[in-house]
């Protein structure tokens, strides 16, 4: 059960790290508008991908436990 919750914060972190990255690329001042553009477009799809992963585990983990209350 301990590595679930694991699994479970380390997605989180990491969907906390993609978002904070994006807030900074947003605020830069270092970047044209082109490469800022495309750094957004692929921090986005990274929190994207961390957000469909979280979703999954989290179905995997609701269907884990509801079989093992049966």
């Amino acid at each position: 059960m301990r590595i679930m919750e694991i699994v479970t914060t380390e997605l989180a972190l990491d969907k906390l790290k993609s978002e904070e990255n994006l807030q900074n690329i947003i605020n830069s001042k270092d970047d044209t508008t082109d490469e800022k553009i495309s750094k957004i477009k692929n921090e986005l799809e990274g929190i994207v991908i961390t957000n469909n992963m979280i979703d999954t585990w989290l179905k995997y983990i609701s269907t884990d436990e509801s079989s093992n209350n049966e």
